[in-house]
């Protein structure tokens, strides 16, 4: 798994230049906690078997890497691998704002619409949850996979960024996307929202594999876990 995660990061290094440091990189996977202990997380936002890799940070004017590292909250927002250059390079963006590629960032079609929404609930937002279980959830972090040409196994791939965010700055709501997604938090207090782009900055991309065995079209998500 380590020589797995090894190569597949380099590959995302290359892909996004620049913007994912070379170094400092961390396993989260119950074999390396051991070593490093649990330093900047909690016992339930602990992100076990994630890979962590480092991002050149994009700090606001006026702030400091410190002031975000040490008195933001910790938080997660799932997302896709295609969308990581435009985030990593812009920051996150409220739909309706244009991506790197001048395209409109819109809301997802499996997320709640403007058309259907509950009364006061604002769709154009920044989501995000203290819960990393919650942000990797499929309706937030959509799963794509990896073909391991030393393995040969194929490995549904997840991608969540590690966020800092500024306190005040944000609303806490209940879940979208289910119930008891994870018992450590509240369903009433589990997503949180905000349209203060500056006052959410991107940290870090976590990677999380699991192993699978196709039973079918991988297009159609017709795989089993091994």
């Amino acid at each position: 798994m380590h020589h797995m995660l090894r190569s597949y990061g380099m590959r995302i290094i290359i892909l996004l230049n620049g913007l994912i440091k070379r170094d400092g990189h961390v396993c989260y996977c119950q074999g390396c906690q051991t070593y490093l202990g649990r330093a900047g997380f909690t016992n339930y936002n602990y992100p076990e078997d994630w890979y962590l890799f480092r991002v050149n940070v994009s700090v606001p004017p006026g702030r400091s890497i410190a002031e975000i590292a040490n008195k933001w909250k910790l938080c997660f927002h799932g997302t896709e691998i295609n969308r990581l250059e435009s985030i990593l390079r812009l920051s996150l963006r409220t739909p309706g704002d244009n991506d790197l590629y001048g395209n409109v960032i819109n809301t997802l079609p499996w997320h709640i619409q403007t058309d259907n929404a509950p009364d006061g609930f604002d769709t154009e937002r920044i989501f995000l949850s203290p819960s990393i279980r919650y942000a990797s959830c499929d309706t937030y972090s959509l799963p794509y996979f990896y073909k391991s040409q030393r393995s040969r196994w194929t490995y549904r791939v997840k991608v969540v960024l590690m966020v800092h965010i500024r306190p005040g700055s944000y609303d806490v709501s209940p879940s979208t996307a289910g119930s008891n997604i994870d018992p450590n938090y509240p369903d009433a207090t589990i997503e949180w929202a905000t349209n203060e782009t500056e006052s959410v900055v991107v940290m870090g991309v976590l990677v999380k594999f699991e192993r699978y065995q196709c039973i079918g079209h991988l297009e159609g998500f017709h795989c089993a876990m091994f």
